[in-house]
């Protein structure tokens, strides 16, 4: 998505509605003679700020157990290119081993160029209990769920079990594009290892639910590693996933309620070409350890991101986290990203260019025009956990809104002027937690409204990296501190024991600076930066142009001539308190809806 507001300081350099899940509950398809008393759910949370519509994970009793009577089961074993089979709902033809009633069925020894096809129409549920098996195939997918009403993959204890998908095959073969391929809902339970080698495309996909008790999972893919196309549900396990596309995935076709991960527990560790988890609906991380390293997103979700607990350890990335509304309550998050740490966009929205107008004068910032238009169904709301940014984009970036009511959120923003530490359309309000954030000056934005403590920001020039910073109370106790692993010019704090009518002192590196807070946000430093207005122009210099005019696309012209007058940079709050300063130009813009990033004057002395 073009942004256009960074769009427009390049040019001139040159020259809260809650989403709410409805009618979905999720529950897992169960069995035709299941009832609700053995039904098992797993809370993950509540993707609606009511307390309506939880998202949740529901077990039937069969799923949540891996044991079995040995006595009861059919007996297949597997040898070369066929296979020998003990009890009854099975054929064996030219290497293909088809089960086609329900019940349970025991696959242990070597199939050298074959594949296992469940075809049972009956309402009960198919048990393949993997006991030391290996499943190759050259032809077609190794494992194939035809039609069934579930499917339920038990791994067994103490066994290490092969899927191997071994060539890409000749022809385009999209019914069965993966290795473990099912038609119907999929479950794994048990304690033993599946390792799936993905020649073709994908490593294991259902194309309704998938769901996962347990189980060791080693996932090499050509395309992606795991898809429950539905739902992708997964209570525990242990994952290693190596993909040449997405590492995880749910998505759907025409039904919007489907297409969501829930993860609430397990051990990842997620290598990705492209995004280490991707889902076309809403995604919910309640536990878990997540370690992901990804060519694109980290964890993206077309609709709604909510972290309720657990670890994600995002090392390598494009932008970490990725939704429309994103919420963050609770778990440890790092990330690394190239691009934007956690970017809250609504990638089918478009807003038109406007490019604002310079407030002229000495120190007059930009003045107005409107360089990006906030989306309201956008936002990024913070309302705990320890959260860890290092972007070489923006840091914390909504096309929206930003709501921090909580958390502990340090921010290592870019050193380059054409991004910034904290990039919002909107507004971002601060009502708690406590937020440290460094980056360049060139971009700052200031969070527009600050309760229950006090924000600072202020520019301190090139600093280097490893430089520490610190931020100490007029007694030198030291409120909070931080060492940037790069260099940064600005830092933001925000925290409950900062006050109001209060003095303290910054250092960083070898900069001191003392600060005398006079307002809920105060500024030190900061030069007059993006107003508003959306027909706006260049507003000139000390004898500067006319408003830039009134285009119908937004985009104001250059102003020529004469003086402009001591008007605000841009309308309302455009520029830096007032960005023409002595003779600046006149307004740029005619309505007002920008940002001043000097929300208040502040008294520094220079130490």
């Amino acid at each position: 998505m073009i942004n256009y507001k960074k769009l427009t300081a390049a040019m001139a350099a040159g020259i809260i509605a809650i989403f709410t899940i409805t009618g979905c509950a999720m529950p897992w398809q169960k069995a035709a003679d299941d009832s609700s008393s053995n039904v098992s759910t797993v809370s993950a949370g509540n993707l609606s700020q009511s307390g309506e519509n939880a998202l949740s994970l529901e077990f039937d009793s069969e799923d949540l157990d891996s044991s079995y009577n040995e006595s009861e089961c059919t007996k297949i074993n597997l040898s070369g290119s066929g296979a020998t089979v003990s009890g009854s709902g099975v054929t064996v033809e030219n290497g293909n081993i088809t089960i086609t009633s329900a019940g349970s069925y025991i696959i242990s020894g070597t199939l050298t160029d074959g594949s296992i096809k469940v075809n049972c129409s009956e309402k009960g549920t198919v048990r393949l209990i993997l006991n030391g098996a290996s499943i190759s195939s050259s032809s077609t997918a190794p494992v194939v769920v035809e039609e069934a009403k579930k499917v339920l993959v038990t791994l067994a204890d103490g066994t290490t079990n092969t899927i191997t998908d071994k060539t890409r095959r000749s022809v385009d073969d999209e019914d069965f594009s993966s290795a473990v391929y099912s038609k119907a809902d999929l479950v794994f339970n048990g304690s033993g290892t599946i390792n799936v080698n993905a020649g073709y495309r994908n490593g294991i996909k259902s194309t309704d639910d998938l769901k996962v008790v347990s189980g060791t999972f080693n996932i090499t893919s050509n395309e992606d590693g795991i898809i429950g196309k539905d739902l992708l549900g997964i209570k525990d396990g242990k994952f290693t996933i190596k993909s040449g596309s997405d590492g995880m995935k749910s998505t759907y076709d025409t039904d919007t309620s489907k297409g969501n991960i829930v993860i609430t527990g397990g051990e990842f560790d997620i290598t990705a070409s492209n995004d280490g988890v991707h889902c076309n609906g809403d995604i919910l991380i309640s536990g878990g350890n997540l370690t992901i390293s990804s060519g694109d997103d980290g964890v993206h979700a077309d609709d709604n991101l909510q972290v309720d607990g657990g670890t994600i350890d995002i090392k390598k990335c494009c932008e970490g986290l990725e939704g429309v509304q994103i919420t963050l309550n609770d778990g440890d998050i790092s990330i690394v990203a190239s691009d934007d740490g956690i970017n809250a966009a609504d990638g089918s929205s478009s807003s038109g260019m406007g490019i604002g107008g310079f407030g002229g004068g000495q120190n007059g910032g930009f003045g107005g025009g409107q360089a990006s238009s906030s989306d309201s169904s956008v936002l990024l709301t913070i309302n705990g956990g320890n959260i860890f940014v290092n972007a070489g984009g923006d840091g914390l970036d909504s096309n929206g809104n930003i709501v921090m009511n909580g958390g502990n959120v340090t921010v290592l923003g870019p050193t380059s002027d054409g991004d910034t530490a904290l990039d919002f359309d909107g507004a971002f309000t601060i009502n708690g937690g406590v937020l440290m954030a460094f980056g360049s000056s060139g971009m700052l934005e200031t969070p527009t409204s600050a309760q229950n403590g006090c924000c600072i920001v202020t520019t301190l020039g090139t600093v280097s990296a490893n430089s520490a910073f610190s931020f100490m109370d007029s007694s030198r106790n030291v409120i909070m501190s931080y060492t940037p692993t790069k260099n940064y010019a600005s830092a933001i704090v925000y925290s409950s024991d900062i006050k109001n009518g209060s003095t303290y002192t910054v250092t960083a590196g070898s900069t001191t600076q003392s600060i005398t807070v006079n307002s809920n946000i105060t500024t030190n430093g900061v030069s007059g930066g993006f107003g508003g207005g959306q027909n706006g122009g260049f507003g000139g210099g000390q004898r500067g142009g006319q408003p830039g005019g009134s285009a119908p696309d937004g985009n104001g012209s250059f102003g020529d001539g004469q003086q402009g007058g001591n008007q605000q940079g841009g309308n309302q709050q455009g520029g830096n308190q007032q960005g023409g300063n002595q003779q600046g130009g006149m307004p740029g813009g005619n309505s007002g809806n920008g940002r001043s990033n000097s929300a208040s004057s502040s008294t520094v002395n220079q130490v």
